[in-house]
């Protein structure tokens, strides 16, 4: 599985875009937080939630989709 992260993000980092992962031990929920943005096209995806690998999913896939990959 994280292999397959690993590529994806490759993919959207190769197209100019710049994605955080952060785990925030201070917070009792929502814990982890995903933000891929990319500023040549205003594009910003951001959230926070208790299921990391969830979250990136749908923001890789959000982004693909926004951009056309």
């Amino acid at each position: 599985m994280l292999d397959e992260f690993l590529s994806a993000i490759e993919e959207v980092q190769a197209d100019g875009a710049v994605v955080l992962l952060k785990w925030d031990g201070e917070r009792s929920a929502k814990k982890c937080t995903v933000v891929i943005t990319k500023f040549e096209v205003d594009y910003v995806w951001r959230k926070d939630s208790d299921d990391m690998a969830k979250s990136l999913h749908e923001a890789l896939a959000d982004y693909k989709s926004s951009q056309g990959l």
